[in-house]
């Protein structure tokens, strides 16, 4: 199984330079949504770890966002490989290094591994419950902002009404709580892991941009509200997660 893993990481790695490459020889663009954009690249990369995932674990379901829900042999006792082949596509696009490919394994309920590559950073962070989580080998562990230095990650998503997004601002502005939003939910989590910012909140996040991040945050530390409820694998979810002091102090604000 080890060797298996070890294969996997090195096919994320692969899958994040063929993106590089695919970037820079040119890329066909279509629509999804107004914030959501899809290349050559995002199919890709997705069909390419796809294949390996199959090669690896053939039991196991998967739940890619260009290529939908194949179901495991066994729902079960098998789990489900959640993969966002390109997180932060119009970054990607525009040449933009903060993007990212991100995979998560899920069983029995439980994020069980997630894995965070971002080529342009060369950063790569994976974690495995109960076993830490680490950037490039070094184990991380989170640490509370000293008072009024706190600063927040924040996505918006077009799923939720812009009012929601504007009166968080504004809530935001009246903590005194800096934020900044970079547009890939997946990085922006895996940074909560490693320090760069304290904590990250979305009214609405798909599972293929939020369960990785999530891993390393615990791993790491951290603590989250339980994004798999409701059905969060399929229907997606909100989130909010952070340091635990910081998670407490702003879960009455944040959390619905």
């Amino acid at each position: 199984m080890q060797d298996s893993y070890q294969i996997l990481e090195t096919a994320i790695r692969a899958a994040g330079k063929r993106a590089q490459s695919l970037r820079q020889s040119g890329l066909s663009v279509t629509t999804k949504s107004r914030q959501d954009f899809v290349s050559q690249a995002d199919v890709a990369v997705e069909a390419e770890l796809k294949e390996v995932i199959r090669g690896l674990f053939p039991d196991d379901g998967f739940l890619g966002e260009e290529s939908g829900l194949v179901q495991a042999s066994n729902p079960e006792n098998n789990g489900v490989w959640v993969i966002d082949p390109i997180d932060g596509t119009t970054n990607y696009v525009q040449g933009m290094d903060y993007w990212c490919v991100s995979v998560a394994y899920v069983k029995h309920k439980e994020i069980q591994m997630g894995f965070v590559y971002a080529p342009d950073r060369e950063e790569f962070f994976i974690a495995k419950k109960g076993q830490g989580a680490y950037l490039n080998g070094v184990q991380l562990t989170i640490h509370e902002p000293k008072k009024g230095q706190a600063l927040l990650g924040l996505g918006r998503s077009n799923r939720r009404p812009v009012q929601e997004y504007c009166d968080l601002i504004l809530m935001l502005d009246k903590q005194n709580i800096e934020y900044r939003r970079f547009g890939a939910g997946a990085l922006m989590l895996a940074h909560v892991s490693s320090g760069l910012v304290h904590g990250y909140f979305e009214s609405h996040l798909n599972s293929w941009d939020a369960l990785a991040g999530l891993l390393l945050i615990e791993e790491a530390g951290g603590r989250a509200t339980d994004f798999l409820k409701k059905d969060g694998l399929l229907n997606g979810n909100q989130v909010w997660a952070a340091s635990p002091q910081l998670w407490q102090d702003l879960r009455p604000l944040l959390s619905s």
